[in-house]
């Protein structure tokens, strides 16, 4: 009897999924990616810093804006993607220490959950400045009662809050901005957050786009202020300041030994487990 083969049937083929950025939702990154918002295809998604790690840990983004702190703390070894990032040289106005005592007299501070990189810092200055180790006490202000400071000897705030949620001077006289601290305490730069994927990515033309956003975003401040400042209660003026003079989108040698500075004083206070080399991406 003769035996015909019959072919099998197709296998259906997933469609492939757009290409994912993940960003920080703060007004401080609009520089970075104003303009992409539209895409279908790199998709954008915003979220606090302390979440974008663990969509590269997933898989489910192909880059992100993530805290630098988090480099050393993945799961999945990371790269860096050079072609922008968040930092500062001196003041970033967002990143403060607010405190009822003098900051050698601190026990405890309750810090801001949206960030790792600021409450690593944190720690960072706190130790090497004034030789203090206060307890570290988590604080979500979204969380219901999140906002009440009445108990709060001492809190680290992040992001657009410290414009529209900041207390008062009277009841915290002593503060810090954290930029400001490093750069005296070392006097270079500082990057919060830069873009960083999974190692052996192939992220195709993603990072030409990103740069070539923030090089056009580069003359359009003015513009990206008036735009971002009244959907996140930003003074306008303020926000143009900020954007525009405190801080600083580009990621070059500086900034590269300042990240490895910092990665090696957490490593140090214990705050990272290892110490991998900075690995960026061509």
């Amino acid at each position: 009897m003769e035996v015909v083969a019959r072919p099998s049937p197709a296998s259906p083929i997933a469609p492939r999924r757009p290409r994912r950025i993940d960003c920080v939702s703060f007004l401080n990154s609009k520089p970075l990616i104003d303009g992409l918002e539209d895409h279908a295809d790199p998709v954008i998604l915003f979220d606090v810093p302390s979440r974008l790690l663990a969509d590269l840990e997933t898989d489910e983004a192909d880059i992100a804006l993530c805290p630098v702190i988090d480099y050393q703390r993945s799961a999945v070894p990371l790269a860096l993607v050079p072609v922008g990032g968040i930092g500062c040289r001196g003041p970033t106005f967002t990143v403060r220490l607010f405190s009822r005592v003098p900051f050698d007299q601190l026990a405890a501070v309750h810090a801001d959950t949206d960030s790792h990189t600021s409450v690593a810092l944190l720690r960072v200055l706190l130790a090497e400045r004034w030789g203090i180790k206060p307890r570290i006490i988590d604080l979500d202000t979204r969380a219901p009662g999140g906002n009440d400071l009445t108990d709060k000897p001492a809190l680290l705030l992040i992001g657009d809050k410290v414009v529209t949620a900041a207390p008062s001077a009277e009841a915290f006289p002593h503060q810090m901005d954290l930029g400001q601290g490093w750069f005296e305490h070392t006097g270079m730069p500082f990057v919060f957050a830069v873009w960083m994927c999974r190692t052996g990515r192939n992220l195709g033309d993603i990072p030409a786009l990103l740069a070539q956003t923030r090089q056009r975003n580069r003359g359009r401040i003015a513009q990206i202020a008036a735009r971002y400042a009244p959907l996140t209660g930003w003074p306008a003026d303020l926000a143009q300041r900020y954007l525009g003079q405190w801080l600083r989108y580009e990621v070059g040698a500086p900034e590269l030994a300042a990240i490895a500075r910092f990665h090696a004083s957490a490593h140090r206070l214990g705050l990272i487990p290892g110490l991998r080399p900075l690995v960026c991406v061509p």
